[in-house]
């Protein structure tokens, strides 16, 4: 359950939704933000995306980079 909660996973679950509403709203299905303010949501996806992958990305692996060098 532990994984299912991390930073990592929440940012990927809000990115997610917010993808939701951009395609809900570009199909016209659902549309409950107006479109002055509609920028918003392509550029918190945006965000939500960049910090996720800087999320991902920055966590150090458990044996760390010196590990590989004593292998080879």
């Amino acid at each position: 359950m532990k994984i299912y909660l991390s930073k990592s996973a929440i940012l990927l679950y809000i990115n997610f939704l917010i993808g939701i509403i951009h395609c809900l709203h570009e199909f016209e299905l659902f549309i409950f933000i107006p479109d002055s303010y509609y920028i918003f949501i392509p550029l918190s996806f945006l965000v939500t995306f960049t910090l996720w992958s800087m999320s991902i990305n920055l966590k150090k692996p458990s044996g760390g980079r010196s590990d590989v060098w004593k292998k080879l």
